[in-house]
């Protein structure tokens, strides 16, 4: 039997970050979490995860440079970005493989978990033509 995919949540907002662990577990996805982006770091160098949904806005550090900090380490493990300010800068964005507002319904916010998951699996060419169609088309 396949192992359930493992997914890091960071947000220092207790019931966002409850409400979310809840969501992905009635999904079939095991869950760990953490309060701020130290702690999250500290899980995630001791964990195999098999992705990463991250608060941007938090008091010890916020998520672009949590995120910037996990690709030095593990590339390839996929990072979704959430705020609640709408669109960040795309400077903010680098290290990031989706953005989330946290106003999107549950079923989006699903919906991209699952398409992150999906395209790590996915063969190295076609995660890199995915990434290079997504940079040219945000580009114009």
């Amino acid at each position: 039997m396949a192992r359930q995919k493992r997914i890091l949540c960071i947000d220092d907002h207790w019931s966002g970050l409850i409400g979310r662990k809840m969501l992905l577990e009635q999904n079939g996805y095991e869950v760990l979490e953490a309060t701020g982006g130290s702690e999250g770091l500290k899980l995630f160098l001791s964990q195999d995860v098999d992705a990463v949904i991250l608060d941007y806005q938090m008091p010890d550090m916020n998520g672009a440079v949590v995120a910037a900090r996990m690709k030095k380490v593990r590339s390839k493990v996929p990072i979704i970005l959430l705020s609640a300010y709408g669109p960040l800068p795309r400077r903010k964005l680098q290290s990031v493989d989706k953005f989330v507002s946290k106003s999107e319904s549950p079923d989006a916010f699903l919906s991209t978990v699952d398409d992150v998951l999906t395209a790590q699996s996915k063969p190295f060419f076609f995660r890199w033509l995915d990434g290079w169609k997504r940079r040219n088309a945000t580009a114009g």
